[in-house]
């Protein structure tokens, strides 16, 4: 059965390709260097996620938005059970401990959305 990753992909590719038409799961794969059957594993669950740059790839030819880029990444980190792709190079970063300390503290004090919602804003407000 598929997983929220895969429901989410299979979803996406409705409507989006030609004319209105489903972009087929072959046009998908070749994209991203693999067979229909490989995707078809992944969207019904019976294969984890992809890696980043493939992620990219599939993002790429659903047309997807920024908003649901990262939702895609989100998916396929949580199915993972890990975090999102495109997260791991920066939490890790040498260069930026207080992230990690930040996410720390957050987790010790059990802050929750409404916290980080601000810390968003926050940070949307700077750029």
């Amino acid at each position: 059965m598929a997983g929220e990753f895969g429901k989410f992909i299979d979803d996406k590719r409705r409507g989006r390709g030609i004319g209105g038409d489903d972009i087929k799961l072959k046009d998908i794969a070749e994209a991203m260097g693999m067979t229909a059957s490989y995707l078809s594993d992944i969207i019904k669950g019976r294969r984890n996620p992809p890696e980043m740059q493939i992620l990219e790839k599939i993002a790429v030819v659903l047309k997807l938005n920024p908003e649901k880029k990262e939702t895609l990444l989100d998916l396929a980190g949580r199915e993972r059970d890990g975090a999102a792709p495109d997260l791991p190079e920066y939490l890790m970063s040498e260069e930026l401990p207080h992230v990690r300390m930040a996410l720390r503290r957050a987790s010790e004090k059990k802050l929750g959305d409404d916290f980080w919602k601000k810390v968003v804003d926050e940070i949307s407000h700077h750029e």
